[in-house]
Formats: structure tokens, C-alpha cells, sequence
């Protein structure tokens, strides 16, 4: 089963029956179909493009286009179970008006409406969305159901009854292992990674407090439940629950009152089983806190009192015993093959590795030298945990032999008892540095700190329509939608953009797109080729970002839209190596009329 915590929004159902609108969903659904549909059911594969009614100046509705759902469960008790649907919407009038969903058998039929005013000035462009939806699953009977939105089909599986079958109320909720493999890493030094965010200091980086899919529960963890709110409560009189395997607790047969659910980090049971970490949920003014007040009425039962704990150095789970141990060679970080070096220099290899197995990488695992040309290193510590799926850069500071050749030094992984392994998890398979000494060769050394750049272009990104026909450049948001926006490429025909002002930040793009006042490192103009540069950086996670919106840009964008690096999206994360230039950094504006 899936598993996340979500946020529920309400649907909006304006003082009219479900039925009502289910049935004038299916009939609006089957007007838009267009021409040459012979039927059409509720199934049936639905449009964002509401159809209005020629000369009309009322709103049209329709349905959305979802590209893919999933179906998210919570294993507090009782079971909640959120859907969050992907989809796009049609142009920038186009928006989400009705979340309906009801229970037929074993199905959840989900019906997401939309609503377009008439309004000519409509940028024809997609415009991506996210939905959540709650299903109401309390009182259901174990089983499989079925989840249909707007056509596009999932599932979820209850193991047990979703009824709480005692009389009295309850409390429970779970512990889980909130990821960040890079907690109490530096803001500067820390590499992008979902799950991770600045800390409430905003000087070091650590886990989000949000549950995700695949964050496992944490089993042993002491739970106390005191009398009274978590302001005035004393330890003496409380009882206890211990989390099971999957890091559920629960407190059962309770009398209606004020109580606080406390996780004592210092209890000498839980110390044993935290470790070195922190709590980051639930959270008080921003800062989390061990302690939830809960007040319990008669015949109510409280789920979902859940605690998020942060492993400083990323344990690993008993599950991953007998996990695989491999990693993907992504790239050469400093020194390209055969780069020529005189006799006795000292310079650093570095490269970028990702994990591809199944077991995390914790700090007791290297990089080993395992044959070749040691050019004084054997063994460089990974000094952090690294999670499957994400990238490691390794540097490794070496010393050109003295004698004129061609040197190749050979590298593979070792796990925390000393097994080597190679790419892909193939005995001999490794990376390497190869140079070439030569006493005549000029050194030019590791790139100093301060030497990375970034810069690309910015252009108008060009597509008209003629008559119904798309000009060159346009591509169609989606098949048959007969909505067109630019190809996101800069063709001959079209011009650069001078002028616009660019913002580079510090560390992962926020979430709303524009670095903070506080992360920013500095802003440039674009020249009148379009083109701009950002000097002098060192190696680190930055976010280049164009403020549309902005006093300086916005009579030059406004009316218009991003294409590139993504329709609607005008910023780009990047992560720069000691010296690296990246001049590729582009951004394409398609403008409105």
C-alpha cells in the first residue's frame, strides 16, 4: 500500500445533490465529446476543454484531463486514504470547479470538473495541476476497492475492518523514520533532495516532517499518555504503548478528557532506539515539539497523532539486511581522460556516482582503490549516508607519478564490513582516472574555488496560428485538443530577449519558485544577444530564476508564458563542480497578444 499523509480538501457541492451532479457531469461529458463519437460513457476518455455554446457569454464546464493518480494510505486506525490526481488544464481560464466522489459497490467514482469564463485573453497553453481528494473509507470492510478519476483507474487494499470496534474513545497514531540522508549537513553544502529542507535555524538542512511514501515506521518507540494538557501534565500517572513493526501505537477504552501524548526522546529505552536525530513532527510555531494536547469527547476516537523522527546518521532499516549493494557511473567531475600532467604534480579526480541498488549507502562505506596506478590514495570514507536513487560526489586527491606514461588508477565501492563491489554491482567493473605525465606538459591544476559559472540564453519562443493552421515552432498541448503553445526551442527564426533580469539563489529552487531575499547570491541582466553569465562560483547547489512578474520584467514578459525549461516554469536547480562552466542554462518565453 501506498502511504502518505495528506491535507483532505472539502468538495464543493453548492447546495445540490451528488447525484444531481454526477448525472449532469455524464450529460456534459457527452456533449463535449465532439463529432464523429458515436457513444459515450462515464469511462469515457474525458477533455479539459470545456465546450462553450457559440456567441454565448456564460461559463462553459467540462471535465479535466488526468494524466495519473495515486491512491495514498495512512496507516494511523482508523485507515485514512487520499488520491491526488496529476493533470492538465487547457489554457490559463480553465480551473478546477468540482471535486465529486461517490461509492458504488466496491468503486470510488471520482468526477473533477472544470470551469472556463469567456474570456478571449486566455493564454492557450497547459497549464498543470495537482488535486487531492479524500475518500470517505471509515466503516468499510476489509477488501480491494477501486478508484476511477475522470477514467483513470487505481486501487487500495484494506486488510482489516475500518471500524473502531471499541466502545470507548481511543488515541493512536504512528511513528515513522522521516528521510534526509543529508541531516545536519551545512545549507551550502548540502545537495538537492526531496524530503529535505533548511532547518528551523536555516543553517543546516534535515527532513520535512512530512510523511512520505516509503518512509518506514520506527518499531519499540515508548509512547506516554498523561492527564491533562501538555502545559500543566506530570509524569507519574501516565500509561504507556509501545509501536509495533509497522510503528503504530495506540491507547484504547478511554474516558472522554484533556490529555497529552508525549514522546520522550531521553527515556533510556527510546534513546537506545532514536540514536542521534531529532523530532520534526508535529510542529509548534514552526518548531516541533515531543507533545501533542488532544481532548477526547464521548464516543470519539482520535487517529493520526503521529511523530516524524530524523536519524542524524541515516540507520539501516532491518529490511535492507538483504538489499544489493550497487552504483551507476554518472560522470567525470575534474579530470577528463588523458589529461596531461607533469611529473610529481598533486591534483584531485572527482566523480559523480549514483546509488542504483537497494541498500543505503551509511557512512562506514568508501571509495577504494582496488588496482592500476594508486597515485597515493587507497581509500576515501563517504563520510555521510547516501539513500537509493541519489548522487554522490567523490573527490580524491592524487600525485602524478614521476615517471613519464600513461598512469589509470581504479576504483569501486566497499560496504561497512569491507565487500567490494562495482557498477551495477559487477565484481569488475570500476571507474577510474587515467593521465598522461608528461615533463613537458603545462600544469594547470585542480579548478580553483570560485571558478564555476553558469549563463545560457534567453529568446521569445514563437507559435501563431494562421487561419486555424499552427505556424512552424508550435507543437499541440495535447492530441486533438486543437490547443497549440511553442516548441520550447530556440529556432533560427527566433529572437533573443535583452534586457531581462535574472536572480541566482543559493540552494534548491523554493518551493514558490523565486529565491528568497535571504538566499539570494546576485542578480544579472541579459545582453542584447539575449545571453547572461553568473562568475565566480564555487562548487554547490544554486537556483537560477526569471521574476515574470517583477518591476523590471514585467513590461517586458507580461502578457506570456515560460516554455522552456518547462511550460509555466522559469526557474532551473543546478549543481556545479569545482570549476564547472555551464552555459546551457536557457529559458523561452512564448509571448500573448
Amino acid at each position: 500500500m501506498n502511504q502518505k499523509a495528506m491535507k483532505k480538501p472539502a468538495a464543493r457541492l453548492k447546495g445540490v445533490s451528488l447525484a444531481m451532479l454526477i448525472g449532469t457531469l455524464i450529460i456534459l461529458t457527452a456533449c463535449n465529446m465532439g463529432a464523429g463519437k458515436a457513444t459515450a460513457t462515464p469511462t469515457a476518455e474525458p477533455t479539459s476543454e470545456p465546450t462553450p455554446v457559440p456567441g454565448s457569454n456564460e461559463p462553459s464546464r467540462g471535465q479535466a484531463v488526468i494524466n495519473g493518480i495515486d491512491v495514498l494510505v495512512m496507516e494511523s486506525f482508523p485507515v485514512q486514504v487520499n488520491v491526488v490526481a496529476a493533470g492538465d488544464l487547457p489554457d490559463t481560464c480553465t480551473q478546477i470547479d468540482e471535486v465529486i466522489s461517490q461509492l458504488t459497490g466496491d468503486t470510488f467514482r471520482v468526477a473533477i470538473t472544470t470551469l472556463r469564463q469567456p474570456d478571449p485573453a486566455c493564454a492557450q497553453m497547459v497549464v498543470p495541476f495537482e488535486q487531492s481528494i479524500s475518500l470517505d473509507v471509515d466503516g468499510l470492510a476489509a477488501g480491494t476497492y477501486q478508484v476511477s478519476v475522470n477514467g483513470v483507474t487505481g486501487s487500495f487494499t484494506l486488510d482489516t475492518d475500518n471500524t473502531l470496534n471499541n466502545v470507548n474513545p481511543s488515541i493512536s497514531g504512528f511513528v515513522w523514520h522521516d528521510l534526509c540522508s543529508q541531516t545536519g549537513t551545512a545549507v551550502n553544502d548540502a545537495t538537492e533532495e526531496k524530503g529535505c529542507v533548511p532547518s528551523p535555524d536555516g543553517e543546516t538542512v534535515q527532513a520535512d516532517g512530512k510523511f512520505q511514501e516509503g518512509e518506514p515506521g520506527i518499531p519499540g518507540v515508548k509512547i506516554s499518555l498523561l492527564a491533562g494538557d501538555c502545559t500543566s501534565a506530570t509524569e507519574g500517572d501516565e500509561i504507556f504503548a509501545t509501536t509495533d513493526e509497522s510503528g503504530a501505537y495506540s491507547f484504547e477504552d478511554l474516558t472522554p478528557d484533556t490529555y497529552c501524548v508525549f514522546l520522550d526522546t531521553d527515556d533510556e529505552d527510546n534513546a537506545a532506539i532514536l540514536e542521534e536525530g531529532i523530532l520534526t513532527s508535529p510542529t509548534s510555531n514552526g518548531v516541533p515539539t515531543n507533545s501533542v494536547t488532544v481532548n477526547l469527547e464521548e464516543g470519539e476516537s482520535l487517529a493520526g497523532i503521529n511523530f516524524g523522527y530524523d536519524f542524524l546518521f541515516l540507520p539501516v532499516p532491518e529490511s535492507a539486511k538483504d538489499c544489493v549493494n550497487s552504483f551507476e557511473y554518472v560522470q567525470d567531475l575534474t579530470v577528463p581522460d588523458n589529461s596531461a600532467f607533469p611529473p610529481n604534480v598533486e591534483f584531485v579526480a572527482g566523480w559523480r556516482l549514483r546509488n542504483n541498488g537497494t541498500c543505503p549507502w551509511t557512512k562506514e562505506y568508501t571509495v577504494s582503490f582496488i588496482g592500476g596506478d594508486a597515485m597515493g590514495a587507497t581509500a576515501i570514507p563517504l563520510g555521510k549516508a547516501v539513500s537509493p536513487g541519489q548522487t554522490l560526489d567523490v573527490m580524491a586527491t592524487l600525485t602524478s607519478p614521476g615517471t613519464p606514461g600513461t598512469y589509470r588508477s581504479n576504483w569501486q565501492l566497499s560496504d561497512a564490513e569491507g565487500n567490494v563491489f562495482g557498477i551495477n554491482g559487477e565484481a569488475n567493473d570500476a571507474f577510474w582516472v587515467q593521465i598522461v605525465v608528461d615533463a613537458s606538459a603545462t600544469f594547470i591544476g585542480t579548478p580553483a574555488p570560485g571558478s564555476a559559472v553558469i549563463g545560457g540564453v534567453l529568446w521569445s519562443d514563437v507559435c501563431f496560428l494562421t487561419n486555424g493552421t499552427p505556424s512552424r515552432g508550435c507543437v499541440e498541448t495535447e492530441s486533438g485538443s486543437g490547443f497549440y503553445r511553442a516548441n520550447g526551442t530556440f529556432d533560427a527564426s527566433e529572437r533573443p530577449l535583452p534586457g531581462i533580469t535574472l536572480i541566482l539563489g543559493q540552494g534548491a529552487c523554493p518551493e514558490g519558485g523565486i529565491p528568497t531575499p535571504a538566499s539570494r547570491l546576485a542578480t544579472t541582466v541579459s545582453d542584447e544577444k539575449g545571453i547572461y553569465r553568473f562568475e565566480g562560483l564555487d562548487a554547490g547547489i544554486y537556483c537560477v530564476a526569471v521574476d515574470a512578474l517583477s518591476s523590471e520584467n514585467v513590461d517586458l514578459l507580461i502578457p506570456g508564458n515560460w516554455t522552456w525549461p518547462a511550460p509555466g516554469t522559469g526557474r532551473q536547480g543546478i549543481r556545479l563542480a569545482l570549476g564547472e562552466q555551464r552555459l546551457t542554462v536557457d529559458f523561452g518565453w512564448q509571448h500573448m497578444d
